[in-house]
């Protein structure tokens, strides 16, 4: 049944499997995931037992260049130089588009490859967008959408982030919630990230 599914659409899954929808996950596990998934597609020629995972880089690249119609995954593999040595930066996650492929398609994933995701995923996505629902600054924004201006302190507070943490910093933040937002189909937080993110460097 495997061989129904495209490569990429076992890359996407398995990183979405990994928990890839609220972190990043690291080449070589996403690797392992493919090869536990459709071992024959992602292990070496000649030794079958090893899972390959420079097939798994390059399509992760392909899937973060937007190769199958979409940007599906941010990040990189590898390692970058930092002074005398060199700094592990390996990782990816999937982008919001990426989240909402695999919500359109998981049926599909699971049948062909007679495994389904761990539901901890969803609960803990829902956990993490239920305590954003329960926060007044939420409240705020349903009260009054267009009008809303959060204040920066409790914006800080609810992202568990530094008011002066780097720009980086915030747009891992808001990429998490955005993502979760979108795998529980929640679309007054989705709204509600959004809205926080446009308006964050004004209130800097």
């Amino acid at each position: 049944m495997e061989s129904l599914l495209r490569n990429w659409e076992i890359v996407l899954y398995a990183l979405f499997v990994e928990g890839g929808a609220g972190r990043r996950v690291h080449t070589e596990d996403v690797a392992l995931r493919c090869f536990a998934l459709a071992q024959d597609a992602f292990s070496w020629v000649k030794h079958r037992e090893h899972a390959d995972k420079e097939v798994v880089r390059r399509d992760l690249i392909r899937l973060r260049m937007g190769d199958f119609g979409a940007v599906f995954v941010q990040g990189r593999a590898g390692k970058t130089r930092a002074g005398r040595g060199h700094v592990s930066t390996d990782g990816w996650q999937l982008t919001q588009e990426g989240v909402r492929w695999v919500a359109g398609n998981e049926r599909r994933l699971e049948e062909h490859l007679s495994r389904r995701a761990p539901r901890t995923h969803r609960q803990d996505a829902l956990r993490h967008v239920q305590r954003v629902r329960d926060n007044q600054l939420f409240c705020d924004f349903l009260g009054a959408p267009e009008a809303f201006v959060p204040p920066i302190g409790q914006l800080a507070a609810l992202l568990r982030c530094r008011v002066d943490a780097e720009d980086h910093i915030w747009e891992k933040r808001f990429t998490v919630l955005r993502n979760l937002a979108e795998l529980v189909n929640d679309a007054d937080v989705l709204a509600f990230a959004e809205r926080c993110e446009m308006l964050r460097p004004s209130l800097e």
